[in-house]
């Protein structure tokens, strides 16, 4: 089976969250390019300046591989990314992140977080059907 990954999160459940982040006024992008790397660990000086470079947003340890996983099983998929820092020294002369200043900053925002996520649960419909993820097998076999 080869899914396809060019689009790999749910559109549908990307709106719903974008609308219910918008309407608790809470700061969020509906379209960024995320670089996983492999952690837990934090970015080097150079792997920053790279990421920054080659146009990417975001950086995670933990979107692969399980959006890919979801699409393989059929299952709509959705990453609220929790944005913590500026990585090292990636914008001027800003300090490389501390992980004490990642756990102030989840503290900060979790009851924010989980407030959104019981939103979106609460408005995904009973009857939820998406071609783009429950369907993404159909046409995958070779």
């Amino acid at each position: 089976m080869h899914i396809t990954s060019a689009d790999c999160y749910c559109n549908n459940l990307g709106k719903i969250a974008f609308d219910i982040c918008k309407k608790n006024k809470l700061r969020v992008h509906d379209n960024a390019t995320v670089v996983v790397i492999q952690g837990p660990r934090f970015s080097t000086h150079a792997e920053s300046r790279w990421f920054t470079q080659m146009g990417w947003d975001i950086i995670n340890m933990t979107q692969y591989p399980e959006v890919v996983l979801a699409r393989e099983a059929e299952i709509c998929y959705l990453n609220i990314s929790l944005v913590t820092d500026y990585d090292a020294g990636l914008v001027g002369k800003i300090n490389p992140v501390s992980i004490e200043e990642v756990i102030g900053v989840f503290g900060e925002n979790t009851e924010k977080l989980k407030k959104v996520i019981l939103e979106i649960i609460a408005k995904i419909p009973k009857d939820y059907k998406c071609e783009q993820c429950h369907e993404a097998l159909k046409n995958a076999a070779i």
